[in-house]
C-alpha cells in the first residue's frame, strides 16, 4: 500500500473510530439552525354536556322550535397535524385562489415565507393588486367563497403554517395549500373560549394576515385594521396609602402583555378569549364611565377594552354592571392579578 492510499483509508475511518467533529475557528461564522416547520390546525368543539337536552323557543305562532343543544359551550381546538414521511413541508406547493381577477403562478411555502421575510415589496408579487376584482362578484355569492377575506364565510376549520415561532402562513386567504389532506393530528387541545367565527373575527394570528399589512387588500366590511402596537385592552389600579397594591396592565393587539410598560410575555390566544367575552358586553353610551381623579388616598380600578375599533372605558365600583365585574375578574384571572 502506498503512503497516498494510506493516508486515503485512515481519513475514511477517522469517522468509524469516533473522531471528534470539526470545530470551526474562532470568529468563523456558524449557521444557525433551520426553524422547524409545523402545522396547525384550528376548529370549533363543543364541550357542553352533551347530556343537555335541547333549548326550546315558543315562536309568536304559538309552535315550539329547537334552538339546538341547551348547554353549548363552543371552544377552538388547535391540533398539530404532522406531514408524511418523505414530505418537505417548505417544498409544498400554494395555489392561487380564483376569486380575485387575476392570474398568479402557483407558488411554495419556502417562496412565501421568503416574500414575507423580505416585506411589502417582494410580497406584492405574489398578492392580488387589490380586491378590485374580488369585490365584483355579488355578495351573495362571495359568501360561499372558501377565503377568509370574506366575512361572512363560514369555514369549519382554519389551518397555520408556522416557520420557526415570528413567521406564520394562513391558508385560504389568498392561496390554497395543496396535498394536506388526511394528514395525522396530535397534541390537541383547546386554546379559545368561542366559536370559529369569534376566532376568526378576534385572533391576532388570522386578522395581519388577512391583508399582509397592505391596505389595498383590506376588506371594507372589516370593522378595523389590525394595528399589532394598539392597546385593545387594559386594568389599571392607582397607587394608595402605603401598603396597598396597585397595577397597570396593558395588552397589545398582537397578543403582548406588559405590566408597568414592561413585556412579560405573549399569550395571542388568551387575549382572543377575552376579546370574544368583551365583545358580548353591552355598556350603553350613558353607562360609560371616564376614569375620575381619585379622592385622597382612594384607589381607583379602571377597565377598558377595544372592540370592533370601539373603545369602551369604565371605572369599576358599586354601581358597574355584573357582567362588567365577571369580565374584568376574568381578565385579571388571566393575567394572575388579584382586584
Amino acid at each position: 500500500m502506498t503512503r497516498l492510499q494510506l493516508v486515503v483509508v485512515l481519513l475514511l475511518a477517522c469517522p468509524l473510530l469516533g473522531a471528534a467533529p470539526v470545530v470551526p475557528k474562532k470568529g468563523a461564522p456558524v449557521s444557525p439552525p433551520v426553524p422547524a416547520v409545523r402545522f396547525e390546525l384550528y376548529r370549533a368543539v363543543d364541550r357542553g354536556d352533551p347530556k343537555a337536552g335541547s333549548n326550546v323557543h315558543i315562536g309568536a305562532d304559538g309552535k315550539r322550535y329547537g334552538m339546538g343543544r341547551e348547554d353549548y359551550r363552543p371552544f377552538i381546538e388547535r391540533c398539530e397535524l404532522v406531514p408524511p414521511k418523505g414530505v418537505d413541508p417548505l417544498a409544498l406547493e400554494l395555489v392561487f385562489l380564483p376569486y380575485f381577477g387575476e392570474q398568479k403562478p402557483s407558488t411554495t411555502l419556502a417562496a412565501y415565507f421568503k416574500a414575507q421575510a423580505v416585506g411589502a415589496s417582494k410580497l406584492r408579487e405574489l398578492l392580488p393588486r387589490d380586491l378590485t376584482g374580488y369585490l365584483r362578484s355579488p355578495a351573495e355569492e362571495r359568501r360561499f367563497f372558501s377565503t377568509l377575506i370574506e366575512p361572512e364565510t363560514q369555514p369549519t376549520s382554519v389551518l397555520v403554517v408556522w416557520n420557526g415561532d415570528t413567521q406564520w402562513y394562513v391558508d385560504n386567504v389568498f392561496y390554497r395549500l395543496e396535498r394536506a389532506d388526511g394528514w395525522t393530528r396530535r397534541d390537541c387541545t383547546d386554546v379559545v373560549e368561542g366559536s370559529l367565527q369569534d376566532f376568526l373575527r378576534h385572533s391576532p394570528l388570522i386578522q395581519p394576515r388577512l391583508n399582509e399589512g397592505l391596505s389595498g387588500l383590506s376588506h371594507p366590511e372589516r370593522p378595523e385594521r389590525f394595528s399589532a402596537k394598539d392597546i385593545v385592552l387594559t386594568l389599571q389600579k392607582t397607587p394608595g396609602m402605603p401598603g396597598t397594591r396597585d397595577f397597570w396592565l396593558e395588552v397589545h393587539a398582537d397578543g403582548r402583555f406588559m405590566f408597568s410598560r414592561t413585556v412579560r410575555g405573549t399569550d395571542p390566544h388568551r387575549l382572543t378569549t377575552l376579546l370574544i367575552a368583551a365583545r358580548r358586553l353591552r355598556v350603553s353610551d350613558n353607562g360609560r364611565q371616564a376614569a375620575r381623579p381619585p379622592a385622597h388616598d382612594e384607589q381607583v380600578t379602571t377597565l377598558s377594552w377595544q372592540v370592533d375599533g370601539r373603545r369602551t372605558q369604565v371605572t369599576l365600583g358599586r354601581d358597574t354592571p355584573y357582567s362588567v365585574m365577571q369580565f374584568a375578574r376574568q381578565m385579571a384571572a388571566a393575567y394572575g392579578i388579584e382586584l
